[in-house]
């Protein structure tokens, strides 16, 4: 499949009008990744959605969840990444295995790895899951999604004391002095938590990381920011995520390879869009969202 280049210096991926199938696998090293966000209950309607197998550490993790919704999100979270993931290699959602294992405890968490069954190239994937929505997204480079809800009634001060460990003095300042600081606090979060997924450092990371030159709400549709965080390598590209459902904020990062970049530099984002559909077993392409 061919992809264009287009300013910014981003890639976006040929849009493929009306698939109802896997898509071809976009073109090697395209640094776009594949994100998909809807409600759980959609999700658990795609046909699929029922049959999948959860793998032993999954069904452990699955026993932890305390109420019946919550067993739902995790359920249809694992279910849209195996459909992202598939979606890049042009296999079966069903024939994709994830795994959690962290690298310090040994514990069935962390950073999710994917594989296929009967082997071969594997994606870079990530999820999230809040209240009812879920998100993955799959990536030939290290991703990181994060979804939440804004919530009906935000107590603004509390949350920022309550998170203060987590935000830089600059980033806390900005939140209050905006004119929508729950608003404000959520995309600082779901922006610093997608960050510190695709890097592998986790909450521990949010600390050093500071985004506080970004703005409070949320930026155009496909706008990228290319930042540069403590400790890793290479920059990442960061993009708010628009095609969602109501009430909800996200955001996606991915690893991109080092280029000379100026920190918080707006760059097109190339982010593939994907929408489950309950008559499809694979999400619907809607193309870059630039």
């Amino acid at each position: 499949m061919a992809a264009e280049r287009h300013q910014g210096g981003g890639e976006r991926p040929a849009t493929v009008p009306g698939v109802r199938g896997p898509s071809p696998r976009p073109e090697a090293g395209a640094a776009a990744p594949t994100v998909a966000v809807a409600d759980t209950r959609d999700v658990l309607a795609l046909p699929g959605a029922q049959a999948f197998v959860l793998t032993p550490s999954e069904t452990l993790r699955l026993a932890d969840a305390r109420t019946e919704a919550a067993r739902a999100d995790f359920v249809a979270a694992h279910f849209l990444a195996r459909l992202c993931a598939a979606r890049r290699t042009g296999g079966s959602p069903l024939d994709v295995v994830l795994h959690q294992l962290c690298p310090d405890c040994g514990d069935p968490h962390g950073r999710p790895r994917v594989s296929a069954r009967g082997g071969g190239p594997a994606p870079e994937i990530s999820l999230s899951y809040a209240g009812g929505v879920v998100a993955a997204a799959a990536a030939d480079r290290p991703v990181g999604v994060d979804v939440e809800r804004l919530p009906r009634r935000g107590v603004p001060g509390r949350d920022i004391r309550a998170l203060r460990r987590f935000l830089t003095p600059g980033e806390a300042g900005r939140i209050r002095g905006s004119p929508a600081p729950a608003d404000a606090l959520l995309h600082t979060w779901v922006r610093k938590e997608a960050l510190v997924k695709a890097t592998g450092d986790g909450l521990p990371g949010m600390a050093g990381l500071d985004l506080s030159d970004l703005p409070c709400g949320p930026t155009a549709p496909g706008r990228a920011y290319r930042i540069r965080v403590p400790g890793s390598p290479g920059p990442h590209d960061l993009t708010d995520l628009t095609d969602v459902p109501p009430g909800v904020i996200g955001a996606v990062a991915v690893a991109v390879p080092e280029v000379s970049y100026r920190p918080c530099s707006p760059a097109a984002s190339g982010v593939r869009s994907l929408r489950p559909r309950r008559t499809d077993d694979t999400p619907s392409d809607q193309g870059d969202t630039s």
